[in-house]
Parts: C-alpha cells; structure tokens; sequence
C-alpha cells in the first residue's frame, strides 16, 4: 500500500515538466543553438582536413623532388671522383714520364761520357771529325752517326714534349669537366637546402592544421553530446507529458466512474448472522469516514488496507498490513463462489494487488477509497475491469 504513494508524486512530477513550456522552449533553442554549433564545428573541421590534405601532398611533392635532386647529387659526386681518380692517374703519367725523360737524359749524358773517355771525341767537333775522315765512306759514316745522334736527341724532345702537351690538355678537360660538375652540384645542393627549409615548414604546417582539426573535431563531438543530451531531455519531455496527460485522463475517468458510483444508492444486502455479520456491521459503522493515506485508524482516518485489517483485528482476525501482503493471507477463492466476509483485490493504480475491500454480498463490497468508506458494485465497469481476485481469511 506504501508504494500507492510513488504514482502520485511521479504523475505530479510530470505534470510539473509538461506544465513548464518555457522550459521546454529553452531546450528547443538550446537543441537549435548547438545543431548550428555542429554544422559549423563540421564545415570548418572539413575546411581545415582539405588544408591538411593539400599540405602533405605539397609535403610529399617536395620530398619527391628532394629525393630526385639527392640521387643526382649523388650521381654527379660519383662522377666527380671518377673524374678526380682520372686527373690523378694523369698526375701519375707525368710523374713516369718525367722519370723516363730523365732516364733518357741520363743514359744519353752516359753514352756521350763513355765515348769522350774512349777517346771518340771527334763528334763533339762535327767539323774538324769529319775533315778527318780518311774517306768518302769514312766521311758518310762520319755523316750518318750525327745525324742519327742529332735526330735521336730531337726524337726524344718532340716525344716528350707531344706527351707532355696530350697530359696537360688531358689533365685540363677531366678538370673542366670536374669543375663544371662542382659547380651544378653546388647548385643542386643549394637547390636541396632550400626544399629542404620549405618541406620543414610544410610540415611545421601539417602539424599546426592537424592540432587545430583535433581541436575542431573534439568540440564537434563535445557539441554533439549536447546535441544527444538536449534531444534525450526533449523527449524525454514529450514522453513525461504524454504519460501525465494519460494519467491525468486515466485519473479524471476513475473519479467520474466513482462519482457516478457513488450517486448509486447501493442498499446493504442482508448481513449473516453470527462473526461475519458482526464484522460486517463494524465495517458499516464506518461508512463515510475519510480516506487517509497510510492510515490504519478511525482517527484520522483508514486507507483500505488499513481499514480492512482494523475491522479484521477487532475480532481476533489478524491480517497483513498492505495490500499485496493481505493479497497472500488465507486462501484463493473464485469469483462465482463469493461469500460475504471474502476479501475482494483489485489492480487499480499499479500491477499486482493495490486495493482491497470485504465482500457483504450482491456483487457489493465495503471498502475504504478516495472518497472515504462507501458501498461499491465489483460490478460496476471501473472495478470489474480491474478485479483482481479474492481470498478467503474466515471459515465459513
């Protein structure tokens, strides 16, 4: 019986809410202000996700170029060292010939010794040698060895001379070649410097539009928690002030029904003889008392399963405080086979047993609602409707 109270109070909760429209408006602006917070939140986070887009590729772009611009760097280093090893081996060439030339010096400086130590120094006065030839043949002999010392000696000068020119002019192009190759790859690199400051940049960038996507993102979110909140409150409302209106209809019909009941002069059958009667006419000398919630006295006043266990007490009969408890005492019995004295249930405002009265008979009991202890017909469409059963506490 204790629990009729949480109906009451939840109905006039909800009336309260449904009752507030102002409050129900702010949460309709409050739900409108974040949907335009949401959209936004979602066109500036898709604006700044197409920047960050933009950016890796203009990143990736640069990195590309910066691998390509490295390779050739790379590619014109390996050239440059082929180059230098080729000016290198040149130096050395120089450095064979210049050893050869000295050995032919040298071996030349010997022969001319060794034939002023055998005494053949005639050749070293070409003319006075070869009037002291002794004949024509002498003399042609004498002709033939100058000239062949004359064209050795020049032999060598051109040699050494055309070798020295073909090193010097070989050594000069691998140097061109070389300095020209420093040159574009000093270029290069300063090219690479300079992608590589514009790609750091590029990703200082891509980090500062990645926070501020995050951010975005999580205030969209946090907005669209607002968003769910608001929507759940609202209809929430809506459900609270469909269930209020219900229960207000639901509570207007039930007190017609019992007023219509209760404007019906419902004449007491005629009571037993013996303890049920007795308990009968306790019961009716309590007709009209009012009706106080959780009470179980005349004074102030009886709820209905109060009301039965105090006329039940009177003699001897002890029962259950509440309802669903009385609900349990004695035993079952069906509704063709009431007898007067029989507690009759009904389910009224919650499931299971939620009020009961003492069947006198004629389809009557006597029982305590909201309009005090009366007569009422368990036939009458609001009760009918809601009987529950009926047991048996007295043998009969």
């Amino acid at each position: 019986m204790f629990r009729r109270i949480l109906v009451p109070v939840l109905v006039i909760f909800l009336i309260s809410l449904s009752s507030n429209p102002v409050h129900a408006a702010n949460l309709q602006a409050n739900l409108h202000t974040y949907q335009n917070q949401f959209n936004t939140l979602k066109q500036q986070a898709e604006s700044q996700t197409q920047q960050k887009d933009a950016s890796i590729k203009q990143a990736q772009s640069i990195q590309a170029s910066i691998n390509l611009l490295q390779a050739s760097v790379n590619h014109d280093n390996s050239l440059i060292q082929q180059h230098e090893q080729t000016i290198t081996n040149i130096k050395n060439q120089e450095d064979l010939l210049t050893i050869e030339r000295q050995k032919d010096i040298e071996n030349l400086g010997n022969y001319l010794r060794t034939e002023y130590e055998q005494g053949n120094t005639g050749y070293l006065n070409q003319l006075g040698w070869l009037l002291g030839s002794k004949s024509l043949d002498d003399l042609l002999s004498r002709v033939t060895y100058i000239n062949s010392l004359i064209n050795a000696y020049k032999t060598l000068g051109d040699q050494i001379q055309t070798d020295d020119l073909k090193l010097q002019s070989a050594q000069q192009s691998e140097q061109n070649v070389t300095d020209d190759l420093t040159k574009t790859v000093q270029s290069k690199q300063q090219t690479k410097n300079d992608l590589d400051t514009a790609l750091s940049k590029q990703k200082d960038l891509i980090t500062s539009l990645t926070q501020a996507e995050q951010k975005t993102i999580k205030e969209q979110n946090q907005v669209q928690t607002n968003i769910d909140e608001t929507q759940r409150l609202i209809e929430a409302q809506e459900r609270e002030a469909a269930l209020a209106a219900q229960e207000k209809a639901k509570q207007q019909q039930a007190e017609q029904e019992k007023a219509d009941q209760s404007s019906k002069k419902l004449t007491a059958p005629v009571k037993p003889s013996g303890t049920v009667g007795q308990i009968l006419s306790f019961a009716e000398s309590f007709l009209g008392s009012p009706y106080v919630w959780g009470g179980s006295t005349p004074n102030p006043g009886f709820d209905c399963s109060g009301f039965v266990q105090y006329v039940y007490a009177h003699y001897g009969i002890s029962l259950y405080r509440v309802t669903w408890d009385q609900y349990q005492e004695g035993i079952s019995v069906p509704k063709t086979d009431l007898k007067p004295g029989d507690l009759v249930f009904f389910s009224t405002y919650a499931p299971g047993a939620s009020h009961v009265g003492i069947y006198v008979g004629n389809e009557i009991m006597i029982d305590d609602s909201d309009y005090g202890v009366a007569y009422d017909s368990i036939d009458h469409p609001y009760w009918a409707a809601r009987y529950l059963g009926a047991r048996r506490v007295i043998a009969q």
